[in-house]
């Protein structure tokens, strides 16, 4: 009921008000009243501008009270509810410091159109979690599945910390670099190195030192968090029989800090936690400075592990932090995709990376490829800018580099190399990062340079999957072909300039355009027209490096109708018989590739 003080709700519709505490009235009578302002002041750091308060008597005989609190943008945005007697911090799970409960995930969706229904629910949802919570099962079973948020919990100052570490056991000493704004952590140090250098373009010679990852049986709860350095030495002991081994193993060479990693399975997966020790503040002493590792007169390369270990967790407190995952498994699907592992050992060559091919090329590394070399000899210019992945930052430079260069710093754990060079010039030097290559991808839109790759690809014996792609003119049309293993050659679908012989649209307009300069011809279209040719070939390309594809495939994204009609085209014959009783277009079609005579008759005179 209304007191005085309270929230008026004048921003909100008085019936949707009238039915909600028609709700109270009918789950707990007169036990409830609306929030005054003083009331709401409990939340600080939250958007809310009313509420009520409901008194609910819980199984254990003790009334507590709980608010339903809602923001200006109510029903829109669902409500929240409080405990609003709640125990300290970290005595149960779901429960915020201010008493705020947990109950909705941040992808959730609520009926506006049945506010009350929404209220009425997470009402329910609290009491039955405060039950739940009183009753004691789900306390540390929800601690341990969701350790990561409550390891957040209350950090002070924390630092930054990425991880490249392989997320699981055992416990194993890691290796560590310490920058200004994070700290970068790795199995060894040529990892780091190659991060770094592919972040920042340049980094001379970092100091990497020891580091220890703890791998726990079952990650800790709140009150094993290690607020004191026996702590995490508690911690050591439960990581394994190697735990407190690995653990001594970091304070080798008396460090000015030393990072211990804690990792353990939560519900849907590890999680890595960070743990900072610094070294002791040096005391002084009768005007002497008393360094607390070294006295006693000890030598640095005379004491033990165990000594050094001891002395830096007896004189210092440790520091929590988070740790963010930038590992290329959680980077590509969150490590549940099952075909990471797959592309992360995969190597690929694209030819040309102009309009078509740096989007391909973005979009093999997007999707994990490991290994990537780009080849190109031109230049970004100008009229490039509009449809290529690259900006006017990349004006003047080697398309190929300065392409590796972004997605390398975009993506620091690949390996990304930009070659200013044309096909015919690797092909004719054939180096080994091409010859080892899973796959080749030639979007050079030249079909001298096409028809001296396939040669290539026949006299090798076909074992490296070659992926093709093209786009017709104003982009009415884009085309993939797989030349695999087993089907017809490229030579069976190109005449002898190495142009396409099937074609899906005819056009009363020039298909190309000259600049007032000799020799230099464009095809009018843009970004968008070409977004779907993009991802049709970077999605043959990986059909191919998952081995889904085993014979000579053709793949054809045809525009909208209304999109040729625009531009005074229309389909061909064999379009139209490709396209059947729908000419609409707007879709992705497959065609049979044909076979060819000369990979037919190479066939016969290896079998005979």
């Amino acid at each position: 009921m209304p007191r005085d003080n309270a929230p008026t709700f004048d921003n909100l519709d008085s019936a949707l008000v009238e039915d909600v505490e028609n709700l109270f009235r009918a789950v707990n009578g007169d036990g409830w009243s609306r929030l005054t302002q003083d009331e709401l002041t409990d939340y600080p750091t939250r958007q809310f501008t009313g509420g009520w308060r409901l008194s609910v008597k819980f199984s254990d005989g003790v009334v507590r009270r709980i608010d339903v609190l809602i923001t200006p943008f109510f029903p829109i945005v669902a409500p929240r509810t409080a405990l609003v007697d709640h125990p300290p911090k970290l005595t149960w799970p779901h429960v915020e410091d201010d008493g705020i409960l947990c109950l909705l995930g941040n992808s959730h969706q609520i009926d506006i159109n049945n506010a009350v229904k929404v209220v009425e629910n997470l009402l329910a949802r609290s009491c039955r979690l405060v039950e739940e919570l009183l009753e004691g099962t789900i306390v540390e079973r929800d601690f341990r599945d969701e350790f990561l948020t409550y390891w957040a919990y209350d950090l002070r100052q924390p630092e930054r910390h990425y991880s490249l570490l392989d997320a699981r056991g055992p416990s194993r000493p890691i290796r560590v670099w310490c920058g200004r704004s994070f700290t970068l952590l790795a199995e060894n140090d040529e990892a780091i190195i190659k991060w770094l250098n592919n972040r920042f373009m340049s980094v001379t010679k970092p100091t990497i030192q020891a580091g220890a990852l703890l791998w726990l049986d079952q990650a800790p709860l709140p009150s094993e968090y290690p607020h004191r350095s026996a702590d995490l030495l508690e911690l050591a002991k439960k990581a394994g029989a190697s735990g407190i081994d690995v653990l001594e193993s970091a304070f080798v060479n008396i460090p000015s800090s030393v990072t211990v990693i804690l990792g353990a399975e939560g519900r849907d997966g590890p999680g890595l936690m960070a743990v900072t020790i610094d070294r002791p503040a040096d005391a002084i002493r009768a005007r002497r400075r008393v360094d607390p590792i070294l006295k006693g007169g000890f030598r640095p390369d005379k004491m033990s592990p165990a000594l050094l270990a001891g002395r830096y967790l007896g004189a210092s407190e440790p520091k929590r932090s988070r740790v963010a995952r930038a590992d290329p498994q959680w980077i590509h699907g969150r490590a549940r995709d099952p075909r990471t592992t797959t592309l992360r050992n995969s190597k690929a060559v694209l030819f040309g990376c102009g309009s078509l091919g740096s989007f391909v090329a973005a979009s093999l590394v997007r999707a994990g490829v490991g290994t990537l070399n780009i080849v190109d000899f031109d230049e970004l210019d100008w009229p490039n800018v509009g449809r290529h992945y690259l900006g006017a930052t990349s004006v003047g430079r080697n398309k190929a580099k300065g392409l590796a260069e972004q997605l390398s710093a975009n993506f620091p754990h690949a390996t990304i190399t930009g070659h200013d060079a044309n096909a015919e010039q690797t092909i004719f030097e054939t180096p080994i990062w091409f010859t080892q290559a899973d796959l080749i991808v030639s979007t050079t839109g030249s079909g001298r340079a096409d028809t001296m790759l396939n040669e290539w690809h026949r006299n090798s014996g076909r074992s490296t999957p070659i992926v093709y792609g093209w786009t017709e003119p104003y982009a009415g049309a884009g085309h993939a072909v797989a030349i695999a293993a087993e089907g017809g050659c490229l030579v069976s679908g190109v005449d002898n300039l190495g142009m396409s012989l099937f074609e899906m649209t005819e056009w009363a307009r020039p298909a190309t355009f000259e600049e007032p300069a000799c020799g230099v011809h464009f095809a009018p279209y843009g970004p968008t027209e070409l977004g779907h040719v993009n991802d049709l070939i970077a999605e043959l390309a990986l059909d191919c490096l998952l081995n889904r594809v085993q014979r000579s495939t053709h793949r054809i994204w045809v525009a909208r109708r209304e999109h040729l009609e625009e531009f005074d085209g229309k389909w061909t014959e064999a379009a139209q018989l490709l396209l059947g009783v729908d000419p609409d277009g707007g879709r992705t079609i497959g065609r049979l590739w044909p076979a060819c005579r000369c990979c037919a008759l190479a066939n016969r005179e290896e079998a005979a």
